[in-house]
Parts: structure tokens; sequence; C-alpha cells
């Protein structure tokens, strides 16, 4: 495998930014927390992710990859301001703030899937079975997750009521899991049934996750419990936005319409045919 040290490298900052998402739910959900750490570690990432920029250019052939690092570099540029300037009575800087982190790791997350062994060969290709396109429904689920993402900051922030997000909720688990079954039902697939089947685990964790939260917020509990749960339930949201994307580009770059199907023993003796 060519750049496996950019792959793992990729990896770290992904997993860099979980750790950011996590240090942000903390200082947001508990008044009087120092932010001081969250900084550092935000600091750090910020070197980590000009150092993923430079050696994507250095390295990589793509172009989509070479502009998606620098991209990153930019959306961290944005996100950096808006954690300086958000402030207590600035809740809308604030809730920008926890909205852009998540896109941020998704975009992370694609690179690092990018440069993968699978992604580095032509992909092993799929017919779509016919309606509903496996693609439209991707693409629906990756806009309502990040629909539902911006509806979760929204709520933390105090922007909307409890219901909203819950029937947000319920919507984009409705989709993911069509989009699961869809994928089950079709002819196994290398890279694209296991990113599948992890992105409906993670629903069922993350509506948990969200229940238990609101459930600990009506009654009187220990409150380090609760922020527990809360800042499990934010960080679990922006993985499980990372995976519907990683989900949404296997499906677009391995299902094509019209196409004969390629079983994945053929494409391992290299007969994958292109798109």
């Amino acid at each position: 495998m060519r750049n496996v040290g950019l792959h793992l490298y990729a990896w770290l900052v992904a997993a860099g930014f979980v750790y950011l998402e996590v240090t942000g739910a903390i200082a947001a959900g508990q008044e009087g927390t120092p932010i001081g750490s969250h900084r550092i570690v935000a600091s750090a990432i910020s070197v980590l992710v000009i150092g993923l920029a430079i050696w994507l250019m250095s390295v990589e052939k793509r172009p989509w990859l070479r502009r998606a690092g620098w991209i990153a570099v930019a959306g961290l540029v944005a996100e950096f301001g808006l954690g300086e300037m958000s402030r207590a009575e600035s809740p809308l800087i604030s809730m920008l703030h926890a909205f852009v982190a998540p896109l941020l790791l998704s975009l992370i997350v694609a690179i690092a899937t990018g440069t993968s062994r699978s992604w580095q060969h032509p992909p092993v290709c799929m017919p779509d079975k016919g309606w509903p396109s496996l693609r439209g429904v991707a693409r629906n689920t990756l806009v309502l997750v990040i629909i539902q993402v911006a509806l979760g900051a929204l709520f933390r922030y105090d922007f909307i009521g409890v219901m909203t997000h819950i029937i947000g909720a319920l919507i984009v688990a409705v989709f993911i899991i069509t989009l699961v079954v869809l994928v089950t039902m079709m002819q196994e697939h290398p890279t694209l049934r296991p990113a599948a089947i992890t992105l409906g685990v993670l629903i069922f964790v993350q509506i948990f996750l969200g229940l238990t939260v609101i459930s600990m917020g009506s009654a009187k509990t220990n409150q380090t419990a609760a922020l527990v749960f809360s800042v499990a339930h934010v960080a679990l949201g922006a993985i499980t936005l990372a995976t519907t994307l990683v989900v949404t580009l296997e499906t677009w770059r391995c299902v094509v319409s019209g196409l004969d199907l390629v079983v994945p023993d053929q494409a391992s003796e290299g007969n994958n045919p292109q798109p």
C-alpha cells in the first residue's frame, strides 16, 4: 500500500478532532469549566492539519484529496476564529462553532478514506437495483444528518426546543436504517457493507444516548453522569456524520446504474471494471 504513513496520519488527525469535540462539549456543557485545555488541543490539531495538507500536496496525485487538505486548513482557520469570538453573550457564534467542528471531522475522515488501500485501486462496482436509488438515498441521508447536527447545536444553545431535535432524529433514523437495509440486501461488498453496518450500529447507540440525555435532563440526577452522557452524545453525533459521509462516498464510487455485477473475488484478480 502506497503512503500507508499518510493514511495512518490522517486517522490520527481524525482521532484528535474527536477528542477536540469531547473537550469542547465538556466546556460548553458545564459552566465555569476552564477552556485552556480545549485551546491547547485545538492548537495541536491545527499543527497536525497543516502537516496533513502539506503531506497531501507532496505525495498525493489526486486533485480532490489535495484540495480537501487545504479546505480543511481553511475550515480550521474559520473554526478557530469562531472559537475566539464565542462568548456567553454571543450564543449564535458558539452555535456555529459547535456546528463546524463535526463538518471538519467528516472532511478529515473523508481524506483518511481516500488514502486507504481500497481507494488506491479501481473500485469493486455493483449495479443500482433501481427505485429507490441507493445513490439518492445515501445523498439524502447525508443532507439530513448534516441538518440534524445543526439542530443539535441549535438545541444545546437554546435556539430550538427538544421536540424539534427529536423529530429530526426520528427522520434521520428512518433514512439511515433504510440505507443500511438497502446496502445489506445487495451483494456483499468489501468496503460498502462494513461501513453501512457500522453506521447502523452507531445510529442505535446515538438514539439510546439521546433518550438518556433527555430523561436525565428532566429528572434530578447526578450532574456528572448527565454530563458524561451528553458529551458522548455530542461526540457520537459527529462520528455518525463522518460515517454517513464515508457510506455516501463509497456508494457513489461503487454503485453504478446499469452495470453488471462484479464479485469481490474477481476484483482481487485485477478484473475491476471502471465505472
